[in-house]
């Protein structure tokens, strides 16, 4: 076990470094100057002004210099200080990550509510009529982009009928009835992109179990087809499914962005496009290394949990590792 998580922490450490540098090398060859964007229509600036002012960004620098004194900044918890509202970067990704977070929780919340019993009732009758109905669901919900679907919501459920509210966000402090009622369609259009993925993987690992000689064993002994459902197949079918469940909550971090400017949430994402659209390298770093890094962690808690939970995976990854 120590050394399956000393392997996947040397990974990790890997991924991160990997993806850190990537994404500062890509910040910098996009089009554009954070210093002309900060100016905006100003035109009487002179070349030595803009000089000076891309000096006291560090911008004059080579591009290794500013790598390096990024990254051992980074690594004391100095993110460093936006180009615009001149307020240190951590404190603008620690004010927005709790809306992140709570977006987050009620998109998985709404994945695995529907998950656990649209995966049920489609392994009941493999091929029946609600079988692919569930199945023509899943492939809608994987080609559609979510920004669609977060439009469509807006268009009936907002504009049309006037139940929900499409933008805004109020704190739970200030009033937890607003606060849900702004969530509910960033967090339906995040859990219908997030859901069928969930249901696919869910829905195949209880096939499999669905197969197994104890499931054969427990009909034969005249056990009802819920039971044998609840208590059997579908318990069984978790411990894989925690795989996949991982993978959604880091992406689902990484990937509500565009939810959280479409539905005016002021979040981590909407923050990273509103830096993008000033060029504020700081700001776009320390959310793109946020991001990273939680996407990082989460996949390995949930691995290291599917480990604990289940050894016999633990011992398959140990040895896929020293053959």
């Amino acid at each position: 076990m120590l050394r399956y998580l000393i392997r996947r922490g040397i990974s990790s450490i890997a991924v991160l470094v990997i993806s850190v540098l990537l994404v500062f090398l890509t910040i910098r060859i996009l089009p554009g100057d954070p210093v002309l964007a900060k100016l905006g229509a100003a035109t009487e600036v002179t070349p030595e002004a803009l000089a000076l002012m891309r000096k006291e960004a560090g911008l004059d620098r080579p591009l290794l210099s500013q790598l390096w004194t990024w990254v051992a900044n980074a690594l004391q918890g100095d993110l460093g200080i936006s180009y615009f509202s001149q307020f240190k970067v951590t404190e603008l990704v620690a004010i927005r990550l709790p809306v992140t977070f709570e977006l987050t929780f009620f998109i998985i919340l709404f994945a695995v509510i529907f998950s656990l019993i649209l995966a049920p009732l489609s392994v009941r009758k493999p091929g029946g009529a609600l079988d692919r109905g569930i199945g023509y669901f899943t492939s809608i919900g994987l080609s559609v982009p979510g920004f669609v679907i977060g439009i469509v919501l807006i268009l009936f459920f907002s504009l049309r009928f006037q139940i929900l509210p499409s933008r805004g966000f109020t704190p739970l402090s200030e009033s937890v009835t607003e606060n849900l009622k702004l969530m509910i369609l960033p967090s339906i259009t995040g859990g219908l992109t997030a859901t069928p993925y969930l249901v696919r993987y869910l829905r195949a690992s209880m096939l499999e179990i669905k197969q197994s000689p104890f499931i054969r064993t427990a009909e034969g002994k005249g056990l009802s087809n819920s039971r044998i459902m609840f208590r059997h197949i579908l318990p069984n079918s978790l411990v894989p499914a925690l795989t996949m469940l991982g993978l959604i909550v880091g992406y689902t971090l990484s990937g509500v962005v565009v939810i959280e400017y479409m539905f005016g949430l002021p979040g981590i994402g909407s923050l990273a496009i509103e830096s993008a659209f000033k060029r504020d390298y700081a700001v776009i770093q320390g959310v793109a290394l946020t991001i990273i890094t939680l996407f990082i962690v989460t996949t390995f808690l949930f691995d290291l949990l599917c480990g604990l939970v289940d050894p016999r995976l633990r011992m398959n990854k140990e040895e896929k590792l020293e053959a």
